[in-house]
């Protein structure tokens, strides 16, 4: 997932969808980081183990994104159609990780945390939820910072993109690998 991330910041043509948020009040206020554990816990009607490690998580995950930062220095596009190449591929990798993360029953990501809730509650496909969810804050972020900022630093064509790609790829990932992964893990048969 945190290749998937760099190589997004790599494409420069805007953020990850579930980043779009995030960013956007970044810019507006210091307060919006467990954003999306309170709206998980909010679905569970409660804050426990999970989201605590949901927040260690994104600390490692954080770490991540900086240690293989490093790795991808000599990746370099030139060119709008190298970057929507770039964030085509950027939007495959960080489904992947997505989809492994979810197969692997540990804890995952707080936005997965919040999709996975929402899914499960609903009994809906976790892509189809991740979509929803991701056109949601994009809209949300684009309309943020075209009122209350000077330009729109977190949306871009890359972010439209994954909008509409990471769920799908999540998706198409999990019902061809969610049980090999599980059986290697030895989760289930």
């Amino acid at each position: 997932m945190s290749v998937g991330s760099n190589l997004f910041l790599k494409a420069a043509l805007g953020v990850a969808p579930s980043c779009t948020m995030a960013l956007t009040l970044s810019y507006l206020s210091p307060i919006h980081s467990s954003t999306f554990l309170v709206c998980e816990a909010l679905i569970l009607h409660e804050f426990g183990k999970m989201q605590l490690t949901q927040l260690g998580l994104t600390f490692v995950y954080s770490l991540f994104i900086e240690f293989t930062s490093y790795g991808l220095f000599f990746i370099e596009p030139h060119g709008l159609a190298a970057k929507i190449l770039l964030s085509v591929i950027a939007c495959a990798v960080l489904s992947i990780g997505v989809g492994f993360t979810i197969s692997s029953g540990f804890a995952v990501m707080p936005m997965e945390g919040l999709v996975k809730t929402i899914s499960d509650k609903k009994n809906i496909s976790f892509g189809a939820v991740r979509v929803c969810l991701e056109v949601l804050f994009t809209v949300c972020s684009a309309i943020s910072s075209f009122v209350l900022l000077p330009e729109l630093p977190s949306v871009g064509i890359g972010t439209v993109i994954a909008t509409f790609l990471s769920g799908n790829i999540t998706n198409i990932f999990s019902s061809l690998f969610h049980k090999r992964i599980n059986a290697y893990l030895g989760f289930q048969a």
